[in-house]
């Protein structure tokens, strides 16, 4: 019953498409863009309102804006250039919260095979799941540096990365820190297919520690993983295009070399349907985690709180439904609208969540450069 109140509540909250395609970067090189000097803009305008009264997670609104002016250049035909900043700025705040320079390298070294360095092609690019890597981090951690590698081939994709966030020098007070991760995909089948089927592998690690800093803290690694299967059936009706599957099984572990925290080991298990029609796309999932910790993930699927690290409970089990909106205003110009609901089985409480967000990625052409 509970599932059905879910999934008619989605249906009367708008129409989606069920993809995340607008808050992704740009990772193509065109080679008719080889010597040409662009003026590139990325911006975010969100909206953001947490109606959680949940222990594991406060409700809250997050609402402002950030922005990205760039210059591109393309040396060559596989290899692009960006240098400029990345601006954060929360409303209610007089000042911007982040002011952090951007440089990227992107090289192609052959069909579906990338290398970047400097700032990624970071936040929701990774594409990994909300229990591993909150949704939210688009707006809030979008500015990643370290190095890159895009994998893109007939039967294989790959993000491989490495954030490096926190950088330290001899006898700095704090522990340098970074994140790795992984996410792939295998395809069996044929990838255009009206039956497709994905095997994912997603892998984050979080790590604090050094050598040369002159912090008391004791060094953490913790270790988050993920896989399973995605089917996709593509249906040619009027209305019904598309029914998805998305089953995962997540897992957690604490590497540290002593253990700081209440669990050293957990793991989650996520099915997802998926629906999409000519006018609504809509999910229904389910969540059973067992003293399950993400550092970079949504805290509602987490075993330990937010708001009290203290308070924990080994087993969370939540329903979740989500629908998507997207709709392109202009040419680089996107509208999303979100609105998600957890339910907490053993609670039986209600949690939800709505957002509109505006996305820019506009690119004008300056001029084409020749070397003398």
């Amino acid at each position: 019953m509970i599932c059905i109140l879910l999934f008619c509540g989605t249906v009367f909250y708008g129409s989606a498409q069920y993809d995340r395609e607008i808050y992704f970067s740009d990772t193509e090189i065109e080679p008719a863009d080889s010597k040409g000097l662009f003026l590139r803009l990325e911006n975010a305008t969100f909206i953001n309102n947490k109606e959680f009264f949940n222990p594991y997670q406060p409700g809250y609104t997050l609402i402002g804006y950030y922005l990205r002016p760039m210059l591109e250049y393309h040396p060559g035909p596989d290899t692009r250039l960006k240098a400029g900043v990345h601006l954060l700025k929360y409303s209610g705040l007089n000042k911007y919260h982040q002011a952090i320079p951007i440089f990227t390298f992107h090289h192609r070294f052959s069909e579906g095979v990338n290398i970047v360095a400097g700032s990624l092609y970071g936040g929701l690019n990774h594409d990994l799941i909300e229990p591993l890597f909150t949704f939210e981090r688009v707006f809030t951690h979008n500015n990643e540096n370290g190095l890159q590698f895009l994998i893109d081939r007939d039967i294989f994709s790959a993000d491989i990365w490495l954030n490096w966030e926190e950088f330290i020098f001899t006898g700095s007070p704090f522990q340098e820190e970074f994140t790795a991760g992984i996410s792939s995909l295998v395809f069996p089948g044929d990838r255009e297919g009206l039956f497709r089927i994905e095997l994912p592998l997603q892998l984050l690690a979080t790590h604090k520690g050094g050598q040369i800093d002159a912090s008391d803290e004791r060094l953490q690694t913790l270790v988050n993983f993920a896989t399973g299967l995605h089917a996709d059936l593509t249906i040619d009706h009027s209305f019904l295009k598309m029914i998805g599957f998305r089953g995962y099984l997540a897992g957690f572990r604490d590497l540290s070399n002593e253990i700081r925290h209440h669990y050293d080991k957990g793991w989650g298990i996520y099915p997802n349907i998926l629906f999409r029609t000519t006018w609504l796309d809509a999910g229904i999932g389910y969540w059973a985690g067992h003293k399950f910790v993400a550092p970079r993930g949504e805290p509602v699927f987490q075993s330990v709180s937010r708001v009290d690290p203290d308070l924990t409970s080994d087993r969370r089990e939540l329903l979740t439904s989500k629908i998507i909106y997207n709709r392109k205003l202009a040419r680089g110009i996107d509208m999303g609208l979100r609105f998600e609901v957890y339910y907490d089985l053993p609670a039986g409480q209600f949690d939800h969540t709505g957002g509109l967000h505006i996305m820019i990625d506009q690119r004008f052409f300056i001029k084409k450069l020749q070397r003398r």
